[in-house]
Order: C-alpha cells, then sequence, then structure tokens
C-alpha cells in the first residue's frame, strides 16, 4: 500500500531527475476517480509546498467504499514543455487499506488501539 510520502519522494526524484527548483514551478496533480468500471479524470493544481496537503485532499474527499483513487501523473510545464514527474502511478482504495489492517491483526486477540489497529481483532 502506498502513502503521499511515497508519491512526494517519486516526485521530488523526478525534479531533480530534470533538474528542477521544486518551488519554481506550478504543480498539476491528474487523478482518475475509478467506481464502477468508470473512471474519472480530475486536474488540481498546486504549489510544491501544498503538494501534501493536496494530495490528502484528493484521496480524502474523493476516496469512498465503492471506488478508487489513482494518482496517475504530477507535472509542471519547463519551458512550455509539459515534464512527468512521477515514475509510476498509486493507486488508493479502502479494500487495500482494510485488507492491511486486517492482515496487521490476525493473531491478535486484544484491543490495539495505539497501534495499526483500532478494532478489536475477532479472528486470533
Amino acid at each position: 500500500m502506498y502513502t503521499v510520502s511515497d508519491i512526494i519522494a517519486d516526485i521530488g526524484r523526478g525534479c531533480a531527475a530534470n533538474n528542477l527548483n521544486e518551488d519554481m514551478f506550478r504543480y498539476r496533480i491528474i487523478f482518475f476517480v475509478n467506481d464502477g468500471g468508470k473512471g474519472i479524470k480530475h486536474y488540481a493544481d498546486t504549489m510544491y509546498s501544498g503538494l501534501r496537503e493536496s494530495l490528502e485532499s484528493i484521496i480524502r474527499s474523493s476516496l469512498s467504499l465503492t471506488n478508487t483513487v489513482v494518482v496517475a501523473q504530477t507535472t509542471v510545464l519547463k519551458d512550455g514543455k509539459c515534464v512527468c514527474l512521477q515514475g509510476r502511478a498509486y493507486s488508493f482504495s479502502l479494500e487495500e487499506y482494510f485488507s492491511q489492517i486486517s492482515a496487521g491483526c490476525k493473531g491478535s486477540n486484544r484491543n490495539n488501539v495505539h497501534g495499526r489497529c483500532a478494532v478489536r481483532c475477532m479472528d486470533g
């Protein structure tokens, strides 16, 4: 499962590979909300200092129990040309999240309120 930090690190590598000063560009985040076999393309523009907040907001506001959110690419315009900064697309789904939490709880029969599990694991 990927995190917003993974995306930001990937964008940082893309900036370094393209010799970009991160603070000098406006970033366009291209993402898809996929639901029921249909994907809708969205855009969000931000400065480098707002990348984390923008990505968290995209995921938080778009993700539901029935869909997935894919952060497909982050781009900047350099000398009038579009430069892609991500090395891959990043998919987020609550199903994957719940599966990871469930897998982390296996074998536990106590409340892990302060750990990765915030529910009582019943399968241990």
